[in-house]
């Protein structure tokens, strides 16, 4: 099903549900890690179990979230309160923020330690990190799938996040390789490239939110007055205006027709118009302004 035809309800009802089995395997995911680190003592582990945290912490937040942006349009919000979604997802990115602060620290302090730092890769710690590995990839699959067929922000910047998770997840492993033949010195070096990597994740996320809260044209005018122009009747077709993101775009036009047709025709044409692009642009909401020819 298309996210522009479930429900608010319905999208906030599977959204929570998704979001709940995440966080049950992202707990599962921070207890491995946590072994590892255990067993190993390697400073770029912990980063990994504090990443891995804050997925968690992140599952708890976006349901939270989700309650909120599934509530119906009411009188203070006529749009609805889908915009929570993508308010949420700017809030992960505070929260990878201080991931990147803490692991640069913590880094920086052994890069100017007077003695090293003892590092043990056994082969335990390898293990567990390559069964962290695949479980988390296995989730960040999972949840993008769903993020991409609800159109869930919220739930796509959390995949985002996991999906780097599993990246600095292969890093690591390769740094407890490289620790295990005997380079130690390669471990903090290793958790701020993983720093620099939890950082481009934030700023990814950044990049898709902002244009969302703040009304950026979702729709180029051109697009929509081509559509509007093909159904018969249309004059001419102008005030186009466009909010949102694929899946949940709100539009706005106004089209001219022949100034002889009478009320009840041209507002079937409006309502062609509207069904028309709803449909081609995936659109939730089109709103079609009628207005005689000159």
């Amino acid at each position: 099903m298309s996210p522009h035809r479930i429900t608010a309800d319905e999208r906030a009802r599977r959204s929570r549900s998704i979001l709940a089995r995440v966080l049950l395997l992202n707990v599962g995911v921070v207890a491995v890690k946590a072994a590892a680190f255990a067993v190993s003592g390697a400073l770029s582990l912990l980063a990994e179990i504090v990443h891995s945290s804050l997925d968690a912490a992140n599952n708890v937040f976006a349901l939270w979230i989700t309650r909120v942006a599934g509530r119906a349009p009411d009188d203070d919000h006529p749009y609805g309160h889908q915009k929570f979604e993508t308010l949420g997802a700017l809030v992960l990115v505070g929260l990878l923020s201080i991931t990147v602060f803490e692991l640069v620290e913590r880094a920086v302090e052994r890069l100017t330690a007077p003695e090293p730092v003892p590092v043990e890769a056994s082969p335990l710690a390898l293990g567990l990190m390559g069964f962290g590995l695949v479980a988390g990839l296995a989730i960040a699959t999972y949840e993008s799938r769903k993020g991409r067929e609800l159109g869930s922000d919220l739930i796509l910047a959390d995949a985002a996040h996991t999906r780097s998770d599993v990246l600095t997840t292969v890093a690591v492993l390769a740094g407890l390789v490289l620790v295990r033949l005997g380079w130690t010195w390669v471990d903090p070096w290793l958790t701020l490239v993983v720093a620099g990597a939890i950082a481009w994740t934030g700023w990814s996320i950044v990049r898709e939110s902002v244009p969302i809260l703040v009304d950026e044209r979702a729709v180029h005018p051109d697009r929509i007055r081509d559509v509007a122009e093909e159904n018969p009747g249309v004059v001419s077709c102008y005030g186009i205006r466009s909010r949102g993101r694929e899946g949940a775009v709100f539009a706005e036009l106004t089209i001219s027709v022949d100034a002889a047709l009478d009320v009840a025709r041209s507002h079937a044409i409006a309502d062609d118009v509207e069904v028309r692009i709803a449909h081609d642009l995936k659109a939730r909401e089109v709103v079609v302004h009628v207005e005689p020819a000159p």
